[in-house]
Order: structure tokens, then C-alpha cells, then sequence
């Protein structure tokens, strides 16, 4: 046979090659062939590839995803919009490889032309791409999508793997809804499918089951169904984290032995290490020492600290041991725990975050307010906001810290007048020691940092040696070691130096504070490195002369008043208001809060006697009656008094009160319809005939606005006007009234000769525009280029190209338009409503790698509706929409 030449038999094999490919394409025809060409596809160039990106877009989901050890661990990892951005692209080509293997391969015979086959199935891997498909939908946040093709799959497929799987997935696509009663009746459908071949389905069916009551805090529930999924588990160390969540649910519903029996379960597979050693540790956390002894797990919390690889660990042990201590009623061994904790906490913000606020807890059951403040002001700095104490912590915090500031003022300025009573040798002596106790502390801490420097350097080692700094660690610790030796660690605040300098030097001589709360970095150390006060500025600080010393007892008088205060309204702790009021009376004859603290003395023992039937036979001046004739004789014609004549004084105040301002009010709006003569009479008549009106500085202001506005329509003298803004400054001192009126004069250069330059002129009031928000609407994408400054089409061609990436599926069109002299619209359409093209929108303005020069450009963005778009063209008001865009769109107001 030639070259040229081709046998009978070869011609026959590339026939049936030819006809093959021909007619391996069609999906209305049926046997062997067409089956095993169109399922291989489906499998191998579809399926295969699209599983490969899930399986990528999986692997950055969980390691953008950080554990919350301190609650129940979610069944399944959440997907923030952040995270779910990063992997928009991976998800886009599952759905298109995806959708190609479902155009493509999908037979469809009819009813006559179908085989009796066993093998191959009819299209075996075409659900399995749907399922891909709508699980991609799903992360990408397009519930909508998700869900019709999890309803197709249910509806279409009839065995029960299948049913039970979709079904399971629709449930968690309802949940993302937050649809309740329909993820309720899909869960009962995929749980009660009946002759399910794979076990792992029905695991997830449970999963999901259990995922479902731990969305609505239906722990007990929970725990049913993850031991359901357990009956079909064959290899439990696969499944150690719903383990582990299982343990967690039992520790929640009080039943700590199930819980410590499960968290061994979970030890003994032997799993990552995080997952064992959170294990170990939940153990001490679940204890409770009426069902279980605790030396086992003493024991083995020992060991873990002995144990190198639980370095970065041990600050969690301790606390672990603390919270046993705490169990067994060891308090003083639980408060050692937590500050060792602390100690060694070294950038676990979120356990030092526990250890401040467990011990800030503590101080504050003992009612030592000052060691509690300071932990729970550590505390705070470290959590949260979506913790679910911080706003009781931040409140109490904010009280602690005020109540504390007004104890360390009584403290400060006594010891500061006690220096002063000195005689001089005796004073000069006491300065002395002061300046050297400074420094003192000053060697001190420059030997701890010094050995701190030491040992920082020699823990860097010889990394990155010889190579530029970034990558050098000892010349990078270095760099910091020379910076805070020129610096200091001071925080960034205006003023530091001075603000600190004094005070933190007397604060030692104060001694605020038992303990060494701020011996562990809640506490400001004070004083900047190097920054030791000289003498003459010690003695500077001293309030020895007459006008200084008065000033002080009256901060000490008010300190006294205000730390009452805090103590009953705020921390309700009526026995330390009434002590720290008695004592405020009994040091000091008079002051100007005597009168509000005898009242405030009458009205708290008034309050105990009434609500805790309080009675002290044996002191004189321990009960209501002393304090309210104190007042009567002390005070006779004060508001206090008449208070305790009449208690329902305030009431009837807070009715004239409101009276007052609706009148005002009222007044207010004549004032805004430019009836000035109206409003000026009515003004008048208050402020001559009604001085007492709690509005009466608001009248003046009235009074003076409206004779500013009759001078400039009558275009006369405005001296008139002036010299009224001028008794509003004088009549209504240290009032926002005085400080509008002051600022006009200011703006005005407070003289008539400026009257004849000022014109009031009337701003041109932009047309106001009446756009619709009518959300179901379709919706575009919008971008604002200036004419002149882009290149539109380079512009088109990026978007193209991020549409591509990112959502393809969605089938997007990019178009431009110029829409006035000034500026190119660019539009993204359609999006099937407002919430889709909001999507997009967030979508679009975080990406900061293909987008980056377009988001960094500074062109108006926004989404728009048909309609309003419609408007945009024919009114040309692009910067009105952008307004009511971000304050509809963005901000949720209308």
C-alpha cells in the first residue's frame, strides 16, 4: 500500500470516526453511543471543571472565614458579601461550564425512540451540573436563582437520593430568606424521603435540620437532629466539628456531662489541632461541679501548659482554669487566673477582650468600682460592637469612668491642699520626694524596656539578615525599639504633654486605685518616658494662694455632689450616694450643690424607706424627715423646698413646660411665613409680661430675627437690629441663643456701618425634581463621565471585561450616551430590580483590582430605574439624582 493509498478497512474506521462525531452531537436521538458520548461530556468538561472551581471558591471561603470559639459554631461557615465578591469569577464559570454541559448534552428523545438501557443512564450528570449551578447562585448571593432551579430539580428528579439532597439545599435557600415556615415544610419533605441509598445525604439532611433550629435558638431541637445525623455517620472523625457543635449545643442546655463526653469524643479523633484543643478546653468551660469532678480536668489543663506547641495557647488555659476556680468558688485563685491570662496574652484581642471583662464582672459583684472601670474600660476598647454586652459595658464603663474621675478629684485636690497646710521646709521636702520617686519609676521602666528590647531582638533571630529592612526582622525591631525610645509609647492626642505632665505627677502621691489594674496595660501609665516635672513646676501646680484654694474646694465640693449622683441614677447603689452626700455636708458648711445634695439626701432615704422599708433607730439623721426639714429651715423659698411642699411641683412644671413650647412653636412657624410684625408683638408680650418662661431667651431671638427682617424689607436702619442681638448676649449669658446671636454679630462685623452693604438676597432655590421610587422596576447601572476626561470606550471595555468575570450569567449590556454638554452616561442594563442592581452596585465599587482606576476616578455612581431614567434625559439633573439616590438608595430614607 502506497503512501497515497488507504486500505478499504481504514476508510471504514475514519467513517464511523465522522459519522459518530456527526451524529454524537444530537440529543433527540437514543442508544449505547449517544449516551456514553453525551454523559462523558457532561462529566468530564462540564461537571469536572465546575466542581474544580467549587472546590477552589470553598477553599477561600473558609480561610476568609475566623471562628468565633465563644459561641455555637455555625453547621455551615457563613458567606459575608465581602468574601463571596472574591470568588464571584470562580463561581461565574461553574455556572457557564455548567450551563453549557445543559444546553448541550441534555437528551431529550422522544417516547418511541428511547432504549430499554440500564447502562448508560439518560442523562446521568445533568442534574448533578443543575445542582452545581444553583449551588453557585446561592454563594453569590442570588437567592432567587438559586431557588428556581432547586425547585426544578425537585420537581423533575424522582429518586429519592436526589429529592432528599434538593430539598435539603432548598431548605437552606428558604433560610437565606429567612422564610421560616417554607424551609420548615421542605426540611419534613427531605427528612421523611423514604429508601435513601447514601447515608452522607441524609447526614446533611440533618445538618441542615439542625442548622435550621439553631438559626431561631432552638438548641434542644438542634441536638435531636444532629444525633440523627449521627445514626447514619460511618466515619465520625469526618464529621468531628458537627461533634464538636453538638458538644457546644449539650453545654448550652445545661447538660455539661453530655457536653465534656462529647468534647472527648472529639479529643479522641484525634482532629486539627484547633478543633482538639478548643475540645480540651470547652471541658473546663461546660463543667459543673454538682455533676461532674474537676481534677481530671485540672489535670489535663496542667499538662496543656506544660506543653509547647499551647504557647500561644495559654492565655486561653488560664482562663479556662479560672472559670473552673470561679465554679468551685475559689475567687481569689479566679482573679490571680485571669491576670496571668492576661499577662500572657500576647495579640488574642479577643480572649484578653474576656479576661478584662471577667474581671471588671468581679470588681464590680465586690462593688470596687475603680478596679471595675478600669477592666471593663479594657474591655470595651477590645470588643465588638456586635456583642451582645457591649452596649451594657460601654454604658457602664462611661459611669464607672465618670464616678471614678469625680473620686480621683476629691482624692487629687485634698492631697494637693494637704501639701499646701504644709510649712515650707515640710513642703519643699514633700516635692523632693515626689521628683525622686519619678524617677524612680523612670529607671524602672527603662530597665524593663530595655530587657524588653533584649528579648524581642533576640526572638527575631537571623531572618531575612543582609536584605532590605521590610524583610529584615532585627533591623525592623530596631526601628521600633529606637522610635519608641525617641517618642515613648504616648497615644496620638493633642496637648499630650501638657495635659499629663501634672497631674500623673500628684497622681502617685494621690494613690489611686488597691490594685494593680494598671500594672496590665488597661490603665495609662501617664507620665511620657523622660517627662519627669521640674520642682518649680510641681510647686506651680499647687493651689496655695486664696482664689487657687477656693477654686479647689469648690471642685471637690462638686466632685462630691456629682460622684453621689452617679452612684444612685447610674450604678443604683443608694448606700454610697447617701454616704458620699453626708460626707460632702459634714466637711464643708456650705457650697452651691448643698442645697440640690440636702434635697438628694431626702429624696434617696425617702426612696429606701418606701421601696426597702429601710428604718435606723439609732441615727438621728437617717431617714427623710431630718433631710426635708434641713431644707425647710436651711432653704425655705428654694425649688427644693417647694418640691417637698408639693411633689407633684415637677409634673405640673413639665406640663407648663410642654405648654411653653408648643406656643413657641407655633410663634416659630409665623415666624417662618415672614409675618415679623405679628411675631414681634407676640415676642414682646412674652419677654415683658412673662420673664419666666422657660422659652424666654428663645423669644429674644425671635424678637431680634424678625426686626432684622422688617429693616431689610423696609430697607431701613438695622441699628435696631444689632443693639437686639446685643441684649440677647447680655439678658441670656452662656446659652445657645447668646451664641447665635454673638456669631451673627461676628458674620455681620457687628456694626451699623455694615447695614448698608448687606442685602438680604434670596437664594435661587434648584428646581426641585419629584423622582418615584418605585423599587420592582428594572433597573440600570449608571456612570457619570465627564466629557473630556475619559475615554469612554476603554471605559465600555473594562466593565465588559468585569461583566465577564463576574457575572456573566446575568447577561449584561454596556452601552453610553452623552447625556448633557457637561458629561457621557454609561449604563449597565438591565437588572431585574432595585435590589439586583444594588448588588451589583456593591459588587462594582469594591473591586479594586479591574475597577481600580474607575473607582479611584471619582464618577458619579448610582443605580436608576426606567422610569427616573426617562426624567434624568429630559431634565438633565444629574447631580439632583445623585442626591436622592444615596439618600434613598444608600442611606434607606425617602
Amino acid at each position: 500500500m502506497g503512501p497515497n493509498k488507504m486500505s478499504k478497512n481504514g476508510m471504514l474506521g475514519w467513517g464511523m470516526v465522522i459519522l459518530l462525531m456527526v451524529t454524537g452531537c444530537s440529543t433527540t436521538r437514543d442508544g449505547f453511543a449517544y449516551r456514553l458520548y453525551h454523559n462523558t461530556n457532561a462529566k468530564y468538561n462540564g461537571f469536572f471543571y465546575a466542581t474544580e472551581a467549587m472546590k477552589e471558591a470553598e477553599q477561600v471561603l473558609y480561610e476568609g472565614y475566623e471562628e468565633n470559639w465563644d459561641e455555637i459554631l455555625p453547621i455551615f461557615r457563613p458567606v459575608d458579601e465581602a468574601t463571596a465578591q472574591q470568588v464571584y469569577p470562580l463561581m461565574e464559570r461553574a455556572i457557564e461550564k455548567c450551563t453549557k454541559v445543559v444546553d448541550k448534552h441534555t437528551m431529550s428523545p422522544s417516547r418511541r425512540q428511547q432504549k430499554d438501557l440500564k447502562r448508560p443512564e439518560l442523562n446521568k450528570w445533568i442534574d448533578d451540573n443543575y445542582d452545581v449551578i444553583a449551588r453557585a447562585h446561592l454563594i453569590k448571593g442570588e437567592k432567587e436563582k438559586a431557588l428556581e432551579v432547586f425547585q426544578y430539580l425537585v420537581r423533575t428528579l424522582d429518586y429519592p437520593d436526589a429529592q432528599a439532597w434538593s430539598n435539603a439545599w432548598m431548605a437552606r435557600t428558604y433560610m437565606a430568606f429567612d422564610d421560616r415556615v417554607r424551609a420548615s415544610n421542605t426540611l419534613i419533605k427531605a427528612a421523611q424521603t423514604k429508601r435513601v441509598d447514601d447515608p452522607e445525604v441524609m447526614v446533611y439532611v440533618h445538618e441542615v435540620y439542625a442548622a435550621f433550629y439553631l438559626m431561631y435558638d432552638e438548641v434542644e431541637a438542634a441536638i435531636e437532629q444532629m444525633e440523627e445525623a449521627f445514626d447514619y455517620v460511618e466515619k465520625r472523625k469526618d464529621h468531628a466539628r458537627l461533634l464538636f457543635i453538638l458538644a457546644q449545643c449539650y453545654e448550652a442546655a445545661g447538660q455539661s456531662e453530655k457536653a465534656i463526653e462529647r468534647y472527648n469524643e472529639v479529643v479522641d479523633l484525634r482532629t486539627p489541632y484547633e478543633l482538639e484543643f478548643y475540645a480540651k478546653i470547652k471541658q473546663a468551660m461546660a463543667f459543673d461541679r454538682r455533676e461532674t469532678d474537676s481534677e481530671p480536668i485540672i489535670e489535663l489543663l496542667e499538662e496543656m501548659l506544660d506543653d509547647d506547641k499551647n504557647d500561644i495557647y495559654k492565655d486561653q488555659i488560664f482562663y479556662a482554669l479560672a472559670t473552673l476556680a470561679l465554679e468551685e468558688r475559689r475567687r481569689e485563685d479566679a482573679v490571680d487566673l485571669l491576670k496571668e491570662s492576661l499577662l500572657v496574652n500576647d495579640e488574642n484581642t479577643r480572649q484578653r477582650m474576656k479576661s478584662y471583662l471577667m474581671l471588671g464582672d468581679l470588681y464590680m459583684e465586690d462593688l470596687d468600682y475603680t478596679n471595675a472601670q478600669a477592666y471593663y474600660d479594657s474591655a470595651r476598647t477590645f470588643m465588638e460592637d456586635e456583642n451582645e454586652r457591649f452596649d451594657d459595658v460601654d454604658a457602664m464603663a462611661d459611669n464607672l469612668t465618670e464616678l471614678v474621675t469625680n473620686l480621683n478629684t476629691i482624692t487629687e485636690q485634698d492631697s494637693l491642699l494637704e501639701i499646701c497646710d504644709l510649712p515650707e521646709n515640710e513642703r519643699n521636702d514633700r516635692i523632693a520626694e515626689i521628683i525622686a520617686q519619678l524617677e524612680e519609676e523612670e529607671e524602672a521602666r527603662k530597665r524593663a524596656a530595655e530587657a524588653a528590647a533584649e528579648a524581642e531582638l533576640a526572638n527575631a533571630g537571623d531572618q531575612g539578615a543582609g536584605m532590605f529592612w521590610p524583610y529584615n526582622a532585627q533591623l525592623k525591631v530596631a526601628g521600633r525599639r529606637n522610635f519608641r525610645d525617641y517618642w515613648g509609647d504616648r497615644p496620638l492626642e493633642d496637648n499630650w504633654r501638657r495635659a499629663m505632665k501634672m497631674d500623673v505627677a500628684f497622681s502617685n502621691e494621690v494613690g489611686v486605685g488597691e490594685d494593680d489594674a494598671g500594672a496590665i496595660e488597661s490603665v495609662e501609665d501617664g507620665l511620657v518616658p523622660g517627662e519627669i516635672p521640674s520642682f518649680d513646676e510641681l510647686m506651680a501646680g499647687l493651689p496655695c494662694d486664696s482664689a487657687e484654694r477656693e477654686n479647689a474646694v469648690a471642685m471637690i465640693a462638686e466632685a462630691y455632689y456629682n460622684a453621689g449622683l452617679v452612684y444612685k441614677e447610674k450604678l443604683s447603689d443608694l448606700e454610697n450616694a447617701i454616704d458620699t452626700w453626708t460626707e460632702l455636708t459634714e466637711r464643708m458648711d456650705e457650697s452651691e450643690f448643698h442645697p440640690t445634695t440636702y434635697y438628694q439626701l431626702y429624696r434617696t432615704y425617702l426612696q429606701r424607706e418606701v421601696e426597702e422599708n429601710y428604718q435606723s433607730p439609732f441615727c438621728a439623721t437617717c431617714n427623710s424627715e431630718y433631710w426635708s426639714d434641713q431644707v425647710m429651715e436651711r432653704y425655705p423659698d428654694s425649688e427644693w423646698a417647694i418640691l417637698i411642699e408639693n411633689p407633684d411641683f415637677a409634673d405640673q412644671e413639665e406640663v407648663r413646660r410642654e405648654e411653653e413650647r408648643l406656643v413657641y412653636e407655633e410663634l416659630l412657624q409665623r415666624y417662618y411665613a415672614k409675618a415679623y410684625q405679628e411675631v414681634l408683638l407676640a415676642a414682646d408680650e412674652i419677654i415683658n409680661y412673662h420673664p419666666t418662661n422657660n422659652y424666654v431667651c428663645k423669644y429674644r431671638l425671635l424678637r431680634a430675627q424678625s426686626i432684622g427682617g422688617l429693616s431689610a424689607r423696609t430697607g431701613g436702619d438695622r441699628r435696631a437690629y444689632f443693639e437686639s442681638l446685643q441684649l440677647i448676649i447680655r439678658d441670656c449669658p452662656d446659652t445657645e441663643e447668646a451664641e447665635f446671636a454673638q456669631a451673627l454679630l461676628t458674620a455681620l462685623n457687628g456694626s451699623a456701618r455694615d447695614a448698608e452693604q448687606t442685602e438680604e438676597t434670596e437664594e435661587e432655590e434648584e428646581e426641585v425634581v419629584a423622582w418615584e421610587h418605585k423599587p420592582y422596576l428594572t433597573h440600570y447601572f449608571g456612570m457619570l463621565v465627564p466629557v473630556g476626561r475619559g475615554n469612554v470606550e476603554e471605559l465600555r471595555a473594562t466593565i465588559a471585561d468585569f461583566n465577564t468575570e463576574f457575572f456573566a450569567s446575568n447577561e449584561l449590556r454596556v452601552t453610553a450616551n452623552l447625556i448633557n454638554r457637561n458629561f457621557q452616561i454609561v449604563l449597565v442594563k438591565d437588572f431585574k430590580r432595585q435590589d439586583y442592581s444594588l448588588d451589583y452596585y456593591e459588587v462594582f465599587t469594591n473591586n479594586t483590582d479591574a475597577l481600580g482606576a474607575i473607582n479611584t476616578s471619582g464618577y458619579a455612581l448610582f443605580t436608576i430605574s426606567t422610569e427616573n431614567y426617562i426624567e434624568l434625559f429630559k431634565n438633565k439633573e444629574t447631580d439632583s439624582y445623585q442626591r436622592w439616590f444615596e439618600k434613598v438608595y444608600l442611606e434607606g430614607g425617602e
